[in-house]
């Protein structure tokens, strides 16, 4: 027979069988490991050798080194000149005189001048543009002419700016905007021709330009219209005879370059141009506010007896 059991302990062995009876929650204790962080590096503060600028020009000057000075200059391309150098002067009448009169000796003089200055002008282009050819240069001139006026007629900018240079652009295409052009080449009454050569220089002897005047007798038609279709100047079934003197120029610096309208001499005898045909409007009355316009009514044609 077992012996009995005190109240007390038996209620603690149900507690001790419930709590067996749980799941078993571990926790894991948490451990703080300190580590070593990366090393900032913190560059040392070193003492100049050199307390000024010019102790060190000095000292370099001593151990034989020359600093040249710095420039806070930026470079200025320019890609043409501003105008014509030594503009030629054609004879008046674009004739020769007798060189037996007094006007005649004088225009030959001034003709040997100006062609010794050529020959040299192209000689120093030579030295820039080995396949620069007085025989083979106006027909390229030519090419040059007519394609650039061409690019007027449907407004080819893009096209004219690597056939005229940033001097002979606006004076091309100033007040056409609104306008429509109509530029043919019909024939060369003379074969171009080769009246003077140039080559100067601009601030330095790094920007060499040579500028060429071509002398052309052509035959061309020209006809302008306004932004309402109207003709304004010339015509375009009517060629006239036209007589030039055109500028060509190139960078001769620029291995890129190439060669462009510069401009045109007008000379002073040259006849007067025809006057542009402007269309105006016509003011009308001045009407207020709650008014209509009326177009006046005429008298009605009445008719006469025979």
């Amino acid at each position: 027979m077992a012996a009995p059991i005190p109240r007390g302990l038996s209620g603690l062995s149900r507690l001790l069988g419930w709590w067996s009876q749980q799941p078993v929650l571990v926790i894991q204790s948490i451990a703080i490991v300190p580590m070593r962080t990366k090393k900032r590096f913190t560059p040392p503060v070193y003492e100049p050798k050199y307390k000024s600028e010019k102790e060190f020009i000095e000292h370099a000057r001593k151990a034989g080194m020359v600093i040249p000075p710095e420039r806070l200059e930026r470079p200025i391309h320019l890609a043409c000149t501003a105008g014509i150098f030594d503009a030629y002067v054609p004879p008046e009448g674009d004739a020769r005189a007798s060189s037996l009169s007094k006007e005649g000796l004088a225009q030959r003089t001034e003709r040997l001048k100006k062609n010794v200055e050529s020959q040299l002008s192209i000689r120093k282009i030579r030295q820039y543009d080995s396949n620069f050819k007085i025989k083979d240069f106006p027909e390229k001139a030519k090419d040059i002419f007519i394609e650039a006026h061409l690019c007027l007629n449907n407004s080819d900018h893009d096209r004219l700016h690597t056939l005229a240079t940033e001097h002979c652009f606006p004076d091309m295409v100033w007040d056409i905007k609104y306008k429509t052009v109509r530029w043919s080449f019909v024939e060369s009454l003379e074969p171009p021709q080769v009246v003077q050569v140039r080559c100067p220089s601009m601030l330095n002897q790094g920007n060499i330009y040579g500028q060429v005047t071509v002398r052309m007798h052509t035959r061309q038609t020209l006809a302008i219209y306004d932004r309402f279709g109207r003709l304004m100047y010339g015509q375009e079934d009517v060629p006239k005879d036209v007589l030039e003197y055109v500028v060509f120029e190139k960078h001769l610096t620029n291995p890129y370059g190439s060669w462009r309208m510069h401009g045109k001499i007008i000379p002073p005898w040259a006849p007067p141009k025809q006057p542009i045909l402007k269309t105006v409007m016509i003011p009308g009355p001045q009407l207020r506010t709650w008014e209509d316009y009326e177009e006046p009514q005429g008298e009605a044609h009445k008719p006469q007896l025979a």
